[in-house]
């Protein structure tokens, strides 16, 4: 006994050194990952702050992208520069936090019009003619717009990046970019920029990006004064871009824009963490800090970004460690104690059980030894234990044991015997049911408990015997339905061989109705054709008889001009023959000087009459031949009218031709089906012939083994009194069913009863 308690008191001082071990590895587990959470808490914070800030920009981007595609389509190509640099200057203006907005545009995409545009630096164009405007802010506030540069280039800067990533990478996937940070040059000033770009796309087709270059200087600021309220400043936060590239150095603001591996070794593996998309927290025993991840989703894009919080772990386990070496001091103290108390209270158990042991362990034998006996079957035993306690309770349970026994023996032979009686009078009844005897009802008397039994017995010998019965009297109705089914059977053989031939014949006519329609439609296809050259020859007759009536048109026109040139010789000649005159008097005046000159002002004046004359005469002659030339041209209008009419007859009959000769065709192919329908009925009569001989043999074998069946019922011995009447069955209504004879079937007939 005194071993067993000081084996108690050791266990439980084990006990509690055990249980002081495993609590301080619990709170040390516990503050460190409350440590961890609020990390990477804080480090998400600040993912959503930085993601904010930026979605702005990419929120701006997709804006002003999604408004391009759908101006280019509804703005004058001519306005589209102008309207498209008014709203990114907007833009501009209205968002402080954005350094410049820009668009470059695929060759010729915008308005079509590059080449107007060559080195228009004021609409935003280089020596291409592209759009390529860049808004840009001065430190002063000021806006001012130039030529995007390096936007087709694939080169990259000294960090890795691509020089013209935000231009070719939205181009090769069509999707939202972010690139940075970006060493780049504003208006003079070299800073470090994140850009958002976002496709531009028309009809499904790339033509250019929106973008908004957002200045990461405020990155900077945040690592600074998110690390210094975290371990008083001990730490480091960083901010990295999905290449790797640090954006944010609380510890090294020169490290911006450098691959972050470069800085530090330990962080080799942490490009391939931020690419992952993944908040993380890495505690590797190997080194001295404990690294939190939480990532920045930036607009649509698929490269996220990174908050990288650094915290060396001794700061961070430093709360714990305090509290383990206080609660370790505390378990010592209180193993003592125990280990006085133990002892103490084991002296004064161990002579408090040896008093009580020897009273307990006296009536619990007895009532072994009792139980024991039971077992062996020795039901006529005593216990005398009376006692009011555990012990007392078992004697009198291992009594009223005993006497339960002594009842349930007594019982079970009852009812054995019970269970003999009725296992004995089913073997006698059904050996008598297997020898065909329907007669075998039990009449012995059962336990109420077997009842049941008996009466379902008896039962389903009454229900046996009647089924017998049924099925006598059944053979006799299925003989007399069998012989009429063979011979419907025959009958309608006979019919379906009849109409057979009468399909063979129908389907032969509608064959050479089919020829007839089908040369018909050919007879009608050809007249349509001659039709059709009909209208061809009239329609070129009209064309001519047109062309006759421009023709004849012209010569009047030219009638008209000719007529106008001999009014104008018949001016000219009146004034000759004036001019003649004039010339003759001055003559006169001249007296004998002047003689010769009169004589040929004479001639002169003739000839002006005469040519007068000649004029008077073709205008005459040419009045006539305008006269005709419209007579001409009425009997052209009214041959084209007749041609007009020939035409549209020959296109009334060429409708009715070719109504023909659809009408024809569809008949034709109706007529088709329809044989192929009569093939198909002639086919399936044919089928049906051979089922009906089929089930006039079937209905003569039916009859064969209807009498098989009536001679092997009639083997079984049944009660005549549950018969009905010989040679028919009783229905439900009182009827009698007709009943054919065999002998009245083999001589095709039946007679009624």
């Amino acid at each position: 006994m005194g071993i067993t308690v000081i084996i108690l008191v050791a266990i439980s001082a084990i006990s509690s050194l055990t249980s002081h071990l495993y609590v301080s590895s619990e709170v040390g587990g516990i503050v460190s990952s409350q440590a961890k959470d609020t990390l990477q808490n804080r480090a998400a914070v600040e993912a959503d702050t930085v993601k904010g800030a930026l979605n702005v920009a990419f929120d701006a981007a997709r804006t002003t992208a999604q408004s391009f595609a759908v101006l280019v389509g509804s703005t004058p190509s001519g306005a589209r520069r102008d309207q498209f640099n008014a709203i990114m200057r907007r833009v501009l203006e209205q968002n402080p936090g954005f350094n410049g907005t820009y668009s470059a545009w695929e060759p010729n995409a915008i308005d079509g019009a590059d080449a107007a545009f060559v080195n228009n630096r004021a609409k935003g164009s280089d020596d291409s003619g592209r759009y390529l405007p860049y808004w840009t802010r001065a430190a002063n506030g000021s806006v001012a717009i130039q030529p995007l540069v390096e936007y087709n280039s694939a080169e990259r800067h000294p960090n890795g990046l691509v020089k013209g990533g935000w231009y070719l990478g939205p181009r090769t996937n069509n999707q939202e970019s972010i690139l940075g940070p970006l060493p780049y040059t504003v208006q003079g000033k070299r800073v470090f920029l994140a850009t958002m770009s976002v496709p531009i796309s028309v009809g499904g087709k790339f033509v250019g990006v929106a973008g908004a270059d957002y200045d990461l200087d405020f990155l900077q600021k945040l690592a600074i004064k998110t690390n210094s309220s975290l371990f008083s400043g001990k730490g480091v936060m960083l901010i990295v871009s999905d290449t790797g590239l640090i954006a944010a150095n609380s510890a090294d603001p020169s490290s911006i824009g450098k691959p972050a591996a470069s800085v530090d070794p330990r962080w080799s593996q942490l490009e391939g963490i931020v690419r992952s998309g993944e908040a993380k927290v890495l505690d590797d025993a190997k080194q001295t800090n404990i690294d939190v991840y939480s990532p920045i989703h930036l607009g649509r894009s698929t490269t996220p970004w990174s908050v990288v919080i650094s915290v060396p772990r001794a700061l961070v386990l430093a709360q714990a460690d305090t509290l383990s070496a206080t609660l370790g001091s505390r378990a010592i103290s209180g193993v003592v104690w125990q280990l006085v108390l133990g002892l103490g209270v084991a002296v004064a158990a161990i002579f408090a059980i040896s008093l009580a042991a020897a009273r307990i362990a006296r009536p619990i034998r007895e009532c072994a030894e009792f139980a024991d006996g039971i077992a062996r079957e020795q039901l006529d035993q005593t216990l005398h234990i009376q006692q009011v306690d555990e012990v007392g309770t078992l004697a009198e349970s291992l009594r009223k044991m005993q006497g339960d026994l002594k009842t349930s023996i007594t019982r079970r032979a009852e009812e054995q015997a019970k269970s003999l009686l009725v296992v004995d009078t089913l073997l006698t009844n059904l050996g008598g049911l297997s020898r065909g005897d329907l007669t075998v009802d039990i009449t012995t008397t059962f336990a109420p408990e077997f009842d049941e039994l008996k009466n379902n017995f008896n039962s389903a010998l009454l229900n046996l015997r009647t089924l017998i019965g049924a099925v006598g009297e059944s053979t006799a109705g299925i003989l007399t339905g069998s012989g009429e089914i063979a011979q419907a059977s025959e009958d309608l053989a006979r019919r379906t061989e009849s109409n057979a031939a009468s399909l063979e014949e129908t389907s032969a006519a509608i064959a050479q109705m089919d020829n007839r329609l089908k040369a018909t439609a050919v007879a009608s296809g050809q007249t349509v054709a001659r039709a059709d050259q009909a209208i061809a020859t009239v329609g070129g007759g009209r064309e001519t008889a047109d062309e006759a009536v421009q023709a004849m048109g012209r010569v009047s026109h030219s009638a008209e001009g000719i007529d106008s040139v001999i009014e104008g010789l018949d001016k000219i000649a009146f004034q000759t023959r004036v001019l003649a005159m004039n010339a003759a008097v001055e003559a006169g005046r001249a007296g004998d000087a002047g003689r010769g000159f009169a004589v040929v002002a004479d001639l002169v004046s003739a000839l002006a009459m005469r040519a007068e004359e000649e004029a008077k005469r073709a205008r005459d002659q040419l009045t006539v031949t305008q006269t005709e030339i419209v007579t001409a041209v009425k009997a052209v209008e009214r041959v084209d009218v007749a041609l007009a009419n020939i035409a549209g007859d020959v296109d009334a009959v060429h409708k009715l031709l070719g109504s023909m000769a659809s009408d024809s065709q569809a008949q034709s192919s109706a007529i088709t089906e329809i044989s192929a329908a009569i093939n198909e009925m002639d086919r399936s009569t044919q089928q049906n012939a051979a089922m009906v001989e089929e089930t006039s043999a079937a209905a003569r074998n039916l009859s064969t083994e209807v009498v098989s069946l009536s001679a092997q019922a009639s083997q079984f011995k049944v009660d005549t009194s549950a018969k009905p009447g010989a040679g028919s069955r009783a229905l439900t209504n009182g009827q009698r069913r007709p009943v054919a004879t065999q002998a009245a079937l083999q001589q095709g007939a039946w007679v009624r009863h």
